[in-house]
């Protein structure tokens, strides 16, 4: 199996742009350096979305958070998605994990170092990035075997949904990966490795449950952001989904569209047959949403619509350079803000639909 830094990866499709406001707020709110914000300036709702999904993956109430990081490793790991792969690895060098078990996680080998309830975790976090078939209910119950509480599951799903965002976003724009693979090793780093395992450490937010988070929300998948509640990461789901539907540069049928178009290359009734209900109030027709789920195509489509559709479809599940060129061949065609808003929409589709399963799970 090639080495993660040897997959193939375009040249990153974004300049980076003076964004001091997004710069400053996710110093603030995440205790680090805010220079990648730069990437998503152009897109307002796009860069609330990176902030809060930044924040909540170093937010813990009931998880391990070194195995959330392991997870996360093997999440990045299993997309291909360089970037991420090389944040998670400097976490995981940094604070102390030895270099054969990382090389382990790479090369897909959960062997004798790592336990049973490690093993049972990481299969479970690759088993909800795959989604071939969707993870079940009863995928999500194994893990009581090994001494998994459900509050704890639910968390760790909801924090592998919250990395694949992040995974998808960062691959379909090919944001450099050097930089991380490259950071561990740099002769400072090496010097002042206890001091940076200090402040990793105290990045790490450990907050109460929300008591008064919404356990009754209406909107657009619901079912999923209320079966993580009164999880604090509930709220920030529930808020860049409203953000996606009537605050992104998207129209809300242009964005139910694509709802419908992730849904139905996952194989999820349940998103699919929401995404209907809202297209047939959105004025479309039966036939007409048929034949656009089925084909990808119809006269009912706007331009955008269109061009849009069919690469959604292509996220789900992809090679890296080559989404990555499906992307620039896209983003020539839009504007910059739709362009952004389209490949964070459907990250955040993408990582939602495959949560479907808590619903069931936390009744």
């Amino acid at each position: 199996m090639a080495r993660m830094s040897e997959i193939e990866w375009e040249p990153c499709l974004l300049s980076q742009r003076p964004a001091p406001e997004l710069e400053r707020r996710f110093a603030r709110e995440t205790g680090r350096p805010g220079k990648m914000m730069r990437y998503f300036e152009g897109s307002k709702w796009l860069g609330d979305v990176i902030v809060r999904v930044s924040v909540q993956l170093m937010t813990f109430v009931h998880v391990d958070p070194d195995l959330v990081d392991q997870a996360g490793l093997i999440v990045a790991q299993d997309n291909s998605c360089r970037f991420c792969f090389g944040v998670q690895r400097t976490f995981l060098r940094v604070l102390g994990m030895p270099e054969k078990k990382i090389n382990l996680l790479e090369q897909d080998l959960l062997t004798g170092d790592f336990s049973p309830r490690e093993k049972a975790a990481l299969k479970f976090a690759r088993q909800i990035s795959q989604s071939k078939p969707l993870v079940t209910p009863k995928d999500a119950e194994a893990l009581l075997e090994f001494d998994f509480s459900k509050d704890e599951i639910i968390e760790l799903s909801g924090l592998i949904g919250l990395h694949l965002l992040l995974n998808r976003m960062s691959t379909f724009v090919a944001l450099p990966p050097q930089p991380q693979e490259n950071f561990p090793d740099q002769w400072w780093v090496k010097l002042a490795k206890p001091l940076i395992a200090l402040k990793f450490k105290q990045m790490r937010k450990h907050p109460k449950l929300v008591a008064d988070s919404r356990t009754d929300n209406q909107g657009p998948m619901s079912a999923v952001t209320n079966a993580l509640a009164p999880l604090p990461m509930a709220e920030d789901f529930r808020q860049m989904l409203d953000g996606l539907w009537f605050n992104s540069s998207l129209s809300p049928r242009t964005v139910t569209l694509l709802f419908g178009v992730v849904g139905r290359a996952l194989g999820s009734a349940r998103c699919e047959e929401q995404a209907r209900k809202m297209l047939l109030d959105d004025g479309l027709t039966d036939a007409e949403i048929g034949q656009i789920l089925d084909h990808l195509a119809s006269p009912a489509l706007t331009e955008v619509e269109a061009l849009l559709i069919p690469l959604a479809r292509e996220t789900v599940w992809y090679q890296p350079a080559k989404i990555q060129r499906r992307c620039a061949k896209v983003q020539d065609m839009v504007s910059h803000e739709q362009f952004l808003d389209f490949l964070g929409g459907v990250s955040l589709l993408n990582a939602v639909c495959r949560l479907g399963f808590l619903v069931e799970f936390k009744q």
